[in-house]
């Protein structure tokens, strides 16, 4: 019983691919923050590690298991990185 309810929620439940757009599109928004910028006071964008393990944490609350997730999970971190890197050079 307990395996074909694990099944149903998770499909009910968004795909890997659809979490991962909604962390790129919610980073993007400035959703996800940490601390303050001591140069402005204002809040700090997440850096790419607490991007992934927060979307590694949602993925397992949604079922999902680390070789299922881990994949997206790198992806998502280096994604960060490397918009974090486009916006700290617009403001050199």
């Amino acid at each position: 019983m307990l395996s074909w309810s694990m099944t149903l929620v998770k499909e009910n439940i968004k795909s890997l691919e659809e979490l991962y757009d909604e962390f790129v599109e919610q980073y993007c928004l400035g959703n996800f923050t940490e601390g303050m910028c001591p140069q402005t006071g204002d809040d700090a964008l997440m850096g790419p590690k607490s991007v992934a393990h927060k979307f590694k944490k949602r993925a397992e609350e949604l079922g999902y298991t680390f070789d299922e997730y881990s994949g997206l999970a790198n992806e998502l971190e280096e994604w960060v990185d490397i918009h974090l890197g486009n916006l700290e050079s617009k403001f050199r």
